[in-house]
């Protein structure tokens, strides 16, 4: 389980979390909504170890993460960011698999068919459109072996079709028991499968 307990966190005097609580448990599906500038990127970089909160715990199974190197974190969790840059000409296939080989899934070839991106494995990264190099970011991230994913935007610059593939992946790491926590403005793409809606202030 995710457990963040009695979270404090501010940016200056802008205090965007007091006093939080929130838990994500295996194959549990998550909606994080919120008005812009409420917390949710902000939440799951804190939970990502990229952000350390001003007060309060964040554990994963247990594992108090501040404790914890960015190696060992990366066990335990996976996250695709809202945006990710892109500046050097790498291949998708090169980025995909910058992912140790030890912490590799093992139905990429699922994540690449699902995700149309097979036919795109072969092509320079910064060609790519900005849906198109968004799949493939959440592809990196869905890559790496972990018990959960913690997925910020993934349904941004995608058409419907993409949309319908990316909730497919979703609901296959729910029904393999991860633990996924999604972002996102389009509440009506998510609302039938999460198991639990929270919307920030």
């Amino acid at each position: 389980m995710i457990n963040v307990k009695n979270l404090f966190f501010s940016h200056g005097d802008n205090h965007i979390f007091s006093d939080f609580t929130f838990d994500l448990c295996p194959a549990e599906l998550v909606l994080l909504t919120g008005a812009n500038g409420a917390g949710k990127s902000t939440l799951v970089q804190l939970i990502g170890g990229i952000l350390k909160p001003n007060s309060g715990q964040i554990q994963i199974d247990n594992q108090d993460i501040s404790k914890l190197s960015a190696k060992q974190q990366s066990l335990l969790r996976s996250v695709a960011p809202q945006r990710r840059s892109f500046f050097l000409a790498f291949t998708v296939n090169d980025v995909i698999n910058l992912v140790p080989k030890g912490q590799r899934v093992e139905y990429l070839d699922f994540i690449l068919d699902t995700l149309d991106l097979k036919e795109l494995l072969a092509r320079k990264i910064t060609e790519l459109s900005i849906g198109q190099q968004e799949r493939v970011s959440l592809a990196l991230a869905l890559h790496q072996q972990a018990p959960y994913y913690l997925l910020d935007e993934p349904f941004s610059a995608q058409d419907s079709r993409a949309t319908e593939n990316i909730l497919s992946v979703i609901e296959f790491l729910k029904i393999n028991k991860k633990g996924v926590l999604v972002i996102s403005h389009n509440q009506d793409a998510l609302e039938k499968n999460c198991d639990r809606q929270i919307t920030l202030a």
